[in-house]
């Protein structure tokens, strides 16, 4: 069973030598450029506390797993130090076996702790920074669950959207068109109804993973190996986590009611993105659990590291791949935040890499701002960009080996859409396939590789494990302090 708690994982990070604890820092600069760094250097879980102006005790936690692939084995109870294709595979066994389950509701849990109505309302209680020198405001919902009910199927729906501090009572959401959260608010609106919500700012890393899954508690639930424990939230009724560490409550009006200048902030590409009149929320009722730890995941610059990139990617491709009836994968990942996926295949047949780039090419997720599809061989490691771009740059002759897609679908968050674009709502991009496969028909007379074998790789590391250990750490060393 997972960690029922943002505080449990913590725990667990720091059994495992993964946490740093932080105390006063400054909430305008230190806490999110901190964040970055740390990342940067596959540094540890950070818990930042004795901010300036607020109790000691009221934190804020960052670099939780989305930065981590050691932390990200944990929260799903794998090996720490698996290879990263073997957690791709790990995960895809872990989904097919897997069963939904509905939560759990129970009568009380740690997150009504502490109710605040009327005039005790006020969001600026916790500690909310600046994540970005550039952010528009100080977006204390970076990894948060944001709960609706369908009005129409009662159906809970939760998601993960930016929200920003505008006032003791009002929060901003941007929640882009398509998403399920948007569409159900429309239905309220379409009525002249304000949307209840609920925004839980700080849960348990399995549910916080669900927030991308269409079954949302379910796969919360089938992730834990247990249903989830809810409560029903005091003010709306909705089903908030019983553990959580802080949740708003209110209502969401149409936007022809009120809406609130929105943005820019720092998005996941690595660069700011979207300005404009958003939604509000407006805060009724707060609840939090003593000693609450904001939960927060600023997007930061893809920065092409194992510990970066995270098996979702390579989990959903290669489960797409096989249904499309490619076969012979021995391994899929998404390097740059998926911006760039990467198929390892044995090829079987004239064509074979390019139908698996073509099959790739017709995935859509989340925000599908696909750039670049490259097949290799089953010699290369998917996951180690260095062997990939090896590949790349000895295997590709761009005058056969490239295709071109033209007019994809691409995110609204995609930095390189034109301003005529973005007026016009034209979100098409290119999509570049790279065949980085010896070719079929001479393969078996391509050179051979001056690289020593697994087998013999294998024997020497065990034989030396402590020489190798050594320079490890000696090159670590150099680079923190280059």
């Amino acid at each position: 069973m997972g960690y029922k708690s943002l505080g449990e994982f913590i725990e667990a990070a720091e059994h495992i030598g993964d946490l740093k604890v932080i105390h006063g820092a400054d909430l305008d600069l230190e806490v999110g450029c901190l964040t970055e760094l740390s990342a940067e250097r596959d540094g540890p879980l950070l818990l930042f506390d004795r901010f300036k102006g607020f109790p000691a005790d009221f934190r804020i936690a960052s670099n939780i797993y989305r930065s981590s692939r050691r932390r990200y084995a944990l929260a799903l109870g794998f090996p720490i130090d698996a290879h990263p294709v073997e957690l791709v595979k790990m995960l895809r066994e872990r989904r097919q076996a897997q069963k939904p389950m509905p939560p759990v509701e129970v009568g009380d849990g740690p997150v009504l702790g502490h109710i605040l109505k009327g005039a005790d309302v006020d969001v600026g209680l916790f500690p909310a920074p600046k994540w970005h020198s550039g952010d528009g405001g100080r977006y204390i919902g970076t990894a948060d669950i944001v709960i609706v009910r369908d009005p129409e199927t009662g159906w809970i729906n939760f998601g993960t959207y930016r929200a920003c501090v505008q006032g003791r009572d009002r929060l901003s959401l941007w929640i882009i068109k398509h998403k399920r959260g948007r569409i159900i608010a429309e239905k309220y609106w379409s009525k002249g109804q304000a949307c209840p919500i609920a925004v839980v700012l700080g849960c348990d890393p399995l549910t916080l993973m669900a927030a991308t899954s269409p079954a949302k508690y379910e796969q919360a639930g089938a992730l834990h190996g247990a249903p989830v424990e809810v409560v029903k939230a005091p003010l709306t009724g909705l089903p908030i986590p019983a553990h959580a560490e802080i949740v708003f409550e209110g209502e969401m009006p149409p936007p022809e009611e009120e809406t609130v200048p929105e943005g820019p902030f720092g998005e996941w590409p690595g660069y700011y993105s979207h300005s404009g009149q958003e939604c509000v929320v407006r805060v009724k009722l707060i609840a939090h659990r003593s000693a609450p730890i904001l939960c927060g995941s600023p997007p930061l610059r893809p920065l092409l590291t194992w510990n970066e990139d995270l098996p979702i990617n390579g989990v959903d491709f290669w489960d797409h791949l096989e249904r499309s009836g490619i076969s012979d994968i021995t391994g899929v990942w998404g390097h740059c935040n998926g911006l760039m996926v990467v198929i390892a295949l044995k090829q079987r047949y004239p064509g074979h890499a390019m139908q698996a780039l073509l099959a790739a090419a017709g995935l859509r997720r989340s925000a599908s701002m696909y750039r670049h599809y490259v097949t290799v061989d089953e010699d290369i490691d998917p996951s180690n960009i260095r062997d990939v771009l090896w590949a790349m740059c000895t295997r590709v002759d761009p005058g056969t080996s490239v295709e071109i897609v033209r007019n994809a679908w691409t995110s609204d968050l995609d930095p390189r859409l034109t301003p005529a674009q973005k007026a016009s709502g034209d979100y098409t991009m290119g999509r570049m396939l790279i065949d980085a496969c010896k070719p079929y028909h001479w393969r078996d007379s391509f050179p051979k590789t001056n690289i020593f074998s697994p087998e013999e790789r294998r024997q020497v590391s065990e034989r030396w494990a402590k020489l190798l250990e050594e320079i490890e750490k000696s090159a670590k060393g150099k680079a923190a302090g280059k």
